[in-house]
């Protein structure tokens, strides 16, 4: 197999390495937490409404609409709002399910079993919040969302304290999950059985499938998959959810949660650096502010993680320059057999009269491998830590969420081109990828210009294909980088600009004070 192919396959499996290994830091969100996402992402059918928004239809013209009074309490309605093509406007998640299943032929449950099967969630949840449906004096004690009669149009209450006080958003969850066993779908499966056993309208056969059933948990478990942002050094609500962004309320996390949810490097690295950054959010103001908070607390974490590898960095730094000194001395060795890449005897003799050099000098060729070991798990601390703030999932800078990616944002062209979230996107993703670019080939322009001021006495083909590998390294490196920042959450593209700055200025302030050092010598 040629040079050239091994170089390529093995870069590639680098790659792949790093986008597995990057991604298995443990999730901290509990089960009920992964539950009030769901909710939030499928709240059902039903909408409710007061009765004073009803009060010019007659009783039969409201039966006739559709409108049915809340079992238990004469001054509420539901209703389940259609579109023209008949889905359902509360839930487009649920929708994708149903239109998967009649593509395929299957079985869809009836209108009638949603609304069974809403009910069953409004009273689970009454009875979390210790109350009952004869107590309810208004439509926003139940849900978090408004529904306009004339407009038949479903919206955020705008009173923003609402959804935080509602019912189904304290204790929707319950759709999801079983409080007596702490797993995931524990009360679907039991109110299924519940609502076709029930004498109330609603046969067997207006039920789900085990096809409809199976579809139903797997597209609900796939949409929570790339949500991780449950690290909370205080309790609150965080996030946005579902097709209203929605928040769902986070529990305080410990370090001792991360030891023993995770493992060595959640409890060292993904903990404390997300501890930092919600700390210094709720010192700013909290998460539930604006987005500034979140920058200014991500511009901090991102130097003191930058100090830190500097500081693990710094011998091989001292190891780079001494090699850069000794580059005349070495461009001699390698004049001397010029024939080492090709000639085994020769590129014996080459290592050999280069180690000792090196002995020589006190320069250890090495160190740079150890420093590779070094920041590899702080790479992936830092991701899993961007990815797992819940303060970072929270708020937005100039109509960009830190918590989504720059991919959304861009191909959400709804409002374009006044939409201020899609143009933030596109000037974050070309300053990251510029500041990538210039702090991975400044150094490299340097050496280079170091390099045309040394005598060239030779051509030596091993150094040459070492330098070129290098840089095909560099390449795949810095094109993974900016194509994880395009499609992982913006925190992460923010955090990638910042260290690039920091470490194109960290390598032009030790390159002048290396050369400053040289010339004294």
């Amino acid at each position: 197999m040629k040079k050239s192919i091994k170089t390529g396959l093995g870069i590639t499996a680098l790659g792949i390495g790093v986008l597995l290994i990057s991604s298995c830091t443990s999730n901290f969100c509990s089960n009920i937490e992964k539950a009030k996402m769901m909710y939030n992402i499928d709240q059902g059918v039903t909408v409710y409404v007061d009765d004073s928004q009803l009060s010019n239809f007659s009783s039969d013209e409201l039966k006739q609409l559709g409108y049915e009074k809340l079992q238990g309490n004469d001054h509420i309605y539901t209703y389940v709002p259609l579109a023209e093509d008949g889905s359902y406007l509360l839930s487009n998640q649920l929708n994708s399910v149903i239109s998967t299943v009649s593509s395929a032929g299957g079985y869809v449950p009836s209108t009638e079993y949603f609304r069974a099967y809403d009910y069953k969630v409004l009273t689970s949840a009454l009875e979390l919040a210790n109350k009952s449906i004869s107590d309810i004096t208004s439509a926003s004690e139940i849900s978090s969302l408004t529904y306009n009669v004339n407009e038949n149009k479903i919206e955020l209450r705008k009173d923003e304290e609402k959804p935080q006080l509602s019912i189904l958003h304290k204790y929707g969850y319950t759709k999801f999950y079983s409080n007596n066993e702490d797993q995931l779908w524990g009360n679907y499966i039991k109110w299924n059985a519940e609502i076709a056993l029930e004498n109330n309208g609603i046969s067997e056969e207006m039920c789900p499938t085990i096809d409809f059933t199976t579809q139903y948990k797997n597209t609900l478990n796939n949409s929570i998959t790339n949500y991780r942002s449950c690290i909370a050094t205080v309790t609150g609500e965080y996030g946005s959810y579902g097709q209203y962004d929605e928040t769902i309320n986070i529990e305080k996390k410990t370090w001792g949660y991360a030891w023993k949810e995770g493992g060595l490097i959640e409890g060292l690295l993904v903990y404390p650096v997300a501890w930092l950054v919600d700390s210094f959010t709720e010192l700013f103001g909290g998460a539930q502010a604006n987005g500034v908070n979140q920058l200014l607390a991500l511009i901090i974490v991102t130097f003191i993680v930058r100090i830190f590898i500097f500081a693990c960095t710094f011998p091989s730094t001292i190891q780079q320059h001494k090699m850069q000194a000794l580059q005349p001395q070495l461009a001699k060795l390698q004049a001397k057999y010029p024939n080492s890449n090709t000639n085994q005897a020769e590129k014996q003799r080459l290592a050999q009269e280069q180690m000792e050099l090196y002995k020589k000098n006190g320069v250890k060729p090495f160190t740079q491998i150890l420093i590779m070991i070094i920041q590899f798990p702080v790479f992936i601390g830092v991701w899993g830590a961007m990815q797992g703030s819940s303060a970072l999932s929270t708020g937005t800078v100039l109509g960009l969420k830190l918590s989504g990616s720059i991919s959304q944002a861009v191909m959400n062209i709804s409002g374009w081109p006044n939409n201020p979230g899609w143009w933030t996107a596109i000037v974050l993703f070309i300053l990251m990828s510029v500041a990538q670019f210039l702090s991975m080939k400044v150094p490299q322009w340097i050496q280079a210009k170091k390099a045309k001021k040394m005598t060239k006495l030779g051509k030596n083909p091993a150094q040459d294909q070492q330098n070129k590998t290098m840089k095909m390294v560099s390449w795949v490196m810095l094109i993974m980088i900016i194509f994880m920042g395009f499609t992982l959450p913006a925190a992460l593209g923010v955090y990638w600009f910042i260290g690039a700055i920091i470490s194109l200025i960290q390598s032009i302030v030790t390159q002048s004070i290396a050369s400053k050092q040289q010339r004294r010598k």
